[in-house]
């Protein structure tokens, strides 16, 4: 089974400290750390994006690395417009609370007063504001039930956007996972809905409405809500198109389309860092909303039993390294990764936005955050992925997993070893065709970790693939023995036991 994690937690490096001659040299600003630190990550393969620091008044470092498109290959700048994902969702909140102001909604108001057509009781604006609201998730209803025989980036299965949602939902009528206000859940759903009554509230589209209300009175010339087009666009010269890397740490291939690319709400913005600092800064004024409705979000929501979350109205709450008041959001889809970091209380920001799909992007983040609060800060871990990825394609399967166990033995501390980044290799290997190659690299990752019950699945994938049902058979049934929540692999079980040969990939 593949797994991809949005952020994943290595252990310490050494960040190591260039020293000139004998003698001492003066300590080095947060500003040249955070400048070295983002130029190495990019020389090592795990920076690719854009970055802005803020601290005591001023832009402390503000730099681009890498690539904006690769058909045409172009590079990027400061003024690159990223597509932010849930990072989108703070100006939604936003939105909302201008309309609130402008006395069109109430936050506690049944959301069907402007959704009449939706299945659901005793729902609110609120509960949508803080992910309480029990909604299921829309994407895989989506995947389930939108022209699933195309593949998710055929521009024939694209969505008009946020109405194609609502008619899934009230066709289908998904129940609610809880009791709205029971519970505290991320909802994407409840982002999309939203979005869709900033339009009717409003009059106007969600798109319009954040232009003239958002964007143009925060001084944001570079920011759109953004309706998604293939290919170029002249409308948005400075767009950034998400990539990814090959398996094999040459190739590059295009990661920026699917047919969910017209939500709105949840995602839809593209924006710069430069833009979001201004964001940053106006909301340290009343020039949206007064100060009192805008400390709304960043007030933690409040659960029917009393219980508080950590989540007010677009924002996480948090504490940074000092203790002090800390709003942040992420964001992630496709190959884009997304961080605005705000520290509230001391005054401090930075945003990091990267469009190449990687395993370093919150360790990228934490050094960031822990130069500005002068906590000793570490590189990410290198990739044993990328690693092997590039051995494999020079010299062979078993030369990759020599240098495996090489690697392994002698550079513990420099590479990340973890299951999940065998297990993509191993399913990037099968779905290039490799499978003799897949099956060698899954079998190392089921040898390197057998207490997972997830490595046997894979490695029985692999099986399958190559026609060896037999053996497949048995490792999934090893792999649901250790893990009966595995219930896709039981559903791989029951079909080769009745002679049903599942898909191997």
């Amino acid at each position: 089974m593949l797994h991809i994690p949005r952020a994943t937690t290595f252990g310490p490096l050494l960040l190591v400290t260039l020293l000139g001659s004998c003698q001492a040299q003066k300590p080095e600003t947060h500003a040249e750390q955070v400048e070295r630190f983002l130029a190495q990550a990019h020389a090592r393969g795990q920076f690719n994006g854009a970055a802005l620091v803020y601290e005591e008044g001023k832009v402390i470092h503000q730099a681009a690395f890498g690539i904006r498109s690769i058909d045409p290959l172009d590079s990027l700048d400061v003024n690159s417009q990223f597509r932010l994902a849930s990072v989108s969702k703070q100006f939604t909140a936003m939105a909302i609370m201008l309309l609130k102001e402008q006395g069109k909604l109430k936050y506690d108001q049944d959301i069907r007063d402007l959704l009449p057509e939706l299945p659901y009781e005793g729902m609110t604006i609120r509960h949508l504001l803080h992910h309480t609201s029990g909604l299921p998730d829309y994407e895989p209803l989506m995947d389930q039930n939108w022209k699933p025989e195309l593949k998710y980036d055929d521009p024939a299965r694209y969505t008009d956007g946020n109405a194609d949602v609502i008619k899934m939902l009230v066709e289908k009528k998904p129940p609610v996972y809880f009791v709205p206000g029971e519970k505290w859940q991320y909802s994407n759903t409840g982002y999309n809905l939203l979005g869709t009554i900033v339009a009717r509230a409003s009059g106007m589209s969600f798109a319009a409405y954040a232009q003239r209300q958002i964007f143009e009175p925060a001084g944001m010339s570079h920011s759109s809500f953004y309706d998604f087009v293939i290919g170029n666009d002249p409308k948005m010269p400075d767009r950034v198109y998400g990539f990814q890397v090959g398996w094999n740490g040459k190739d590059m291939i295009p990661a920026d389309s699917h047919y969910l690319n017209r939500g709105m709400g949840e995602d839809g913005v593209y924006s710069t860092v430069g833009d979001l600092l201004k964001w940053d800064r106006i909301l340290y004024t009343d020039k949206l909303v007064p100060k009192a409705t805008l400390e709304e979000a960043f007030t933690p929501g409040v659960l029917n039993n009393g219980d508080t979350t950590d989540y007010g109205f677009g924002w996480h709450l948090e504490r940074s390294p000092s203790g002090k008041r800390v709003v942040s959001h992420s964001g992630g889809w496709l190959s884009f990764s997304t961080f605005i970091y705000r520290a509230v209380d001391e005054d401090k920001c930075f945003v990091v936005l990267m469009n190449k799909s990687n395993g370093e992007f919150w360790e990228i983040v934490k050094g960031l955050t822990n130069i500005l609060y002068d906590v000793p800060s570490a590189l990410p871990l290198l990739s044993i992925r990328r690693a092997l990825g590039m051995g494999l394609f020079d010299h062979g399967a078993e030369h990759a997993v020599a240098q495996y166990r090489k690697l392994k033995d002698a550079h513990t501390k420099e590479f990340d070893f973890q299951e999940q980044d065998l297990n993509l290799l191993g399913y990037e290997l099968l779905w290039a065709g490799r499978t003799d190659d897949a099956l060698t690299i899954l079998k190392l990752n089921a040898e390197e970790y057998p207490l997972s019950a997830n490595v046997y699945d894979s490695y029985g994938d692999a099986l399958l693939a190559k026609g060896d049902t037999v053996n497949a058979l048995a490792n999934f049934k090893k792999a649901f023995a250790m893990d009966a929540t595995m219930v896709a692999t039981k559903e791989k079980v029951d079909a080769i036991e009745k002679g049903m040969v599942p898909s191997g990939k």
